[in-house]
């Protein structure tokens, strides 16, 4: 014990393997503490080994950055600390101060520790949601991680005070002054400022170290997906480096021949097809609003249907059909050089990396169309919103078709396929491209303004975007049904019924996604149908909340019929027009809120729905983030009837702007949920299994 004179790079104490006896001072020169993640530097008045535990191994290392000395005393219990201090009055404003700073020093640490860890989580969690698309970059069939969905991201201590930081950097920012008024007035003070400071990075230091373990923990559970990624990118590299060699291409060569062969249309149809598209790629001013462009366009449009059909159907009894004619259903591929070499490329690897919807919601428009041909689904509604039974009749009042042939279409496979290609395949494909006047439904590579695998739709990436929005909306495809059962005690029950919709990939570079129905027929239990292009060349989130507004909208006039704007019976629409049409006299709004509902108005043309569609994108996007954009009459409507998941509630609970709203919501949820719980209860006493309907409604009300 006392002074020791230690060698610029000698190890004082090493983690791990010494074990902890003494307390240091430090009287001359530097010293790096550190462990695997994170290091701090202390000079002359610092106390080494002070958060180390009496008896146990050193957690960090200690080391001389250059030559120094030490003075040494014996560590048995924390209340060895203040005597120290005491028995050296001279430098204990000195201690005080250096105690702070590296508390301070901590700190700084310890965010940056933080910030590490919550990186790598987010690149973790980055890498997990482009691993799709990589593969699909090199033609690999993505694996499945479980545990990638089993990670969590750090969480920062709840056992550091809020005050704890601010008041250390407080005191480090007037050291100068400190060391001069307060940490020299008494010894007892110096003493009670290392102590102080002691607990707080003690505290500090046991966080770090879990923050430590935690990184760790996250390395070996990522082990093999971080493997997986540095194969495929490394795949990815070689594929570029041959790409600029000219080697190891994947090599497309007259695809339009192949995808008419194998299509098996007339020679006539083959050869107008082939000349269509050699006079389309061969103009470079092929998108022009000129008449001779407008007609080469809406020529290739209905000759491209005519191909299509055939292939279609003489696909469906062929697993090995050639790779042009899947990249020909999944993107409107026809021609390696209309699409350009590195599009082709890639369509290449995305249709042979493809890997459909487990869940079956997200479908492209070929096996939207299989189900269409296998009468696994309805035919959708046409233009003139008749669905396919409707259309039938409307064909027979017309005259048009007589009962024997409706009586042989109505379930004929290839009625059914003809009626859909000719209404959402190509009416939709036309609407999700957005520019409905220079659409063709053939890839060209001059609609390619966004990279392709940033654009590219799957199915895990649709899926994200309905889980983002149920944790916002968590009822936006929820409607109403009705549970009876008298043998059990049960004579009915309203129950909210969570229905995800389709979602069709039109095979088009397009910047919309719509909502072709809502339901199916007129059952209000079936799914709605939804489509977007399966490259996306806009802000693909709010494209979809958009979409989910609009689908709000228009399930609510479904459901309500011809009362969906009787204020009388509210309603979302009811409230929403009566809000609109009569807002001049709401005494809520302010004059500032009117003049933006006039220009609103005016901007969408008085179309009521286009103007909620806007303000529920507001609502999603800004006021479930805590920026408000909405006036106070629009967020109850929305708030009322689109209510924010328990989580967001949760979060603007003391936001006084939804305070008020949120109480009105939890007394209308526990009058509704008392009778079910009620129902459940008694159910269970008398030995009966819960029914499924009751248990969903328990879980919705419970959201």
């Amino acid at each position: 014990m006392g002074l020791e004179k230690i060698e610029k790079g000698t190890i004082i104490h090493k983690a791990g393997v010494d074990t902890v006896g003494t307390i240091e001072i430090l009287v001359k020169g530097s010293i790096k503490i550190y462990d695997q993640f994170s290091s701090i530097t202390i000079s002359v008045g610092s106390f080494i080994g002070i958060v180390e535990s009496p008896g146990k191994k050193y957690v960090y290392s200690y080391e001389a950055l250059e030559d120094s000395a030490v003075y040494s005393y014996p560590f048995e219990d924390l209340t060895d600390i203040p005597p120290i201090v005491k028995s050296n009055p001279k430098i204990a404003p000195i201690l005080a101060a250096q105690s702070v700073a590296t508390a301070s020093k901590c700190c700084d640490v310890y965010e940056k520790e933080y910030d590490d860890a919550l990186s790598e989580y987010e690149k973790i969690i980055a890498d997990y949601a482009d691993y799709p698309s990589l593969c699909i970059k090199v033609g690999e069939t993505p694996m499945i991680f479980n545990e990638i969905d089993e990670i969590i991201p750090p969480e920062k201590s709840q056992k550091i005070g809020e005050w704890a930081f601010p008041y250390i950097r407080s005191l480090k920012d007037n050291e100068a002054l400190l060391k001069k008024s307060l940490y020299g007035i008494n010894i007892d003070i110096a003493a009670g400022i290392v102590m102080s400071t002691f607990y707080i990075y003690e505290n500090i230091s046991k966080e770090n170290q879990l923050l430590g373990e935690y990184r760790k923990a996250l390395k070996k559970k990522t082990a093999n997906f971080t493997a997986n990624m540095k194969m495929l990118n490394a795949k990815l590299s070689d594929l570029e480096k041959n790409a600029d060699g000219g080697a190891g291409v994947v090599t497309v060569v007259n695809a339009l021949s192949t995808i008419l062969a194998y299509s098996g249309v007339s020679p006539e149809i083959a050869a107008k097809f082939e000349e269509q598209i050699g006079e389309f790629k061969h103009n470079a001013n092929r998108y022009d609003s000129e008449d001779e462009a407008r007609a080469l366009r809406r020529n290739l449009g209905n000759t491209f249907y005519e191909v299509f059909t055939p292939a279609f159907i003489k696909s469906l009894n062929d697993d090995n059909y050639p790779m042009e004619v899947k990249m020909f259903f999944m993107f409107g591929f026809v021609d390696e050089e209309l699409a350009g070499e590195k599009n082709t490329r890639i369509l290449y690897n995305m249709a042979k990396a493809y890997v459909p919807d487990p869940e079956g919601n997200v479908v492209t428009l070929y096996e939207w169309l299989k189900k269409i041909y296998n009468l696994e689904v309805e035919p959708s509604r046409n233009e003139f919103d008749q669905d396919w039974e409707s259309y039938l009749r409307e064909q027979k009042a017309t005259g048009n078709l007589k009962q024997a042939q409706i009586d042989a279409m109505v379930n004929d496979p290839k009625s059914r396929l003809d009626f859909e290609i000719h209404n959402l395949f190509s009416l939709g494909n036309r609407m999700t491209f957005g520019r409905i006047s220079s659409f063709v439904p053939v890839f060209d590579e001059m609609n390619v303004l966004r990279p392709l695998d940033m654009a590219y739709l799957t199915y895990s990436k649709i899926n994200e975007y309905f889980a983002n929005i149920r944790a916002v909306d968590y009822g936006v495809f929820c409607r109403q049904a009705v549970y009876s059962n008298p043998e059990i005690g049960v004579t009915q029950l309203f129950y909210a019924d969570d229905i995800t919709p389709y979602m069709i990939l039109m095979p088009n570079v397009g910047s919309r996604a719509s909502l072709w129905q809502e339901i199916e027929g007129k059952k209000r239990s079936t799914k709605a149908r939804m489509l977007v292009s399966i490259f996306n060349t806009e802000n693909t989130e709010e494209c979809m909340v958009r979409l989910f507004g609009e689908f709000r909208w228009e399930m609510c006039k479904t459901e309500q019929g011809v009362h969906w704007n009787d204020v009388t019976d509210p309603s979302l629409t009811s409230m929403y027009c009566d809000y609109l049409q009569f807002f001049k006299k709401n005494s809520a709004l302010s004059t500032e809120n009117k003049e933006k509902l006039k220009t609103d108005l005016k901007k969408y043309s008085n179309n009521y729905k286009n103007v909620f569609i806007a303000d529920y994108l507001a609502y999603v996007k800004f006021e479930a983030n805590g920026s408000p954009r909405l006036n106070k009459v629009a967020r109850e409507i929305l708030f009322t009837f689109c209510p924010f998941a328990k989580e967001l509630r949760e979060k603007v609970s003391d936001n006084p702007q939804y305070t008020e709203l949120i109480n009105h919501y939890q007394a209308h949820i526990g009058n509704l949920a008392k009778p079910v719980m009620n129902m459940a209860s008694k159910l269970k006493r008398d030995g009966i299994e819960i029914p499924e309907q009751i248990t969903k409604q328990i879980e919705y009300l419970s959201k």
